[in-house]
């Protein structure tokens, strides 16, 4: 099954910046997933089991920096065409 997964980690420090850039690249890092940046959020496509391993990953990278943040998800089963940064109706 093909999800996609918005993301928006929020790091309980002053110092967020990296914490949030460790977790985008370990997102990035694995070339089975679709990863797109956008100014308040992260989509994040492909198979769903790769996807959940992949958010499981990019948390343990950000728990290294940061040992206190809240990650909100939305998570639908669809191929949402987040390229563009906006759905035209």
């Amino acid at each position: 099954m093909i999800v996609t997964a918005e993301l928006s980690l929020y790091p309980l420090q002053e110092n967020y910046e990296a914490t949030i850039i460790a977790f985008i690249k370990s997102l990035k890092s694995n070339k089975e997933v679709t990863v797109h940046t956008h100014a308040m959020s992260t989509f994040v496509k492909g198979d769903h089991k790769v996807v959940l391993d992949s958010i499981s990953i990019a948390l343990e990278a950000a728990h290294e920096i940061c040992n206190g943040f809240s990650l909100v998800t939305k998570l639908i089963n669809r191929d949402l065409p987040v390229e563009k940064g906006f759905l035209e109706f």
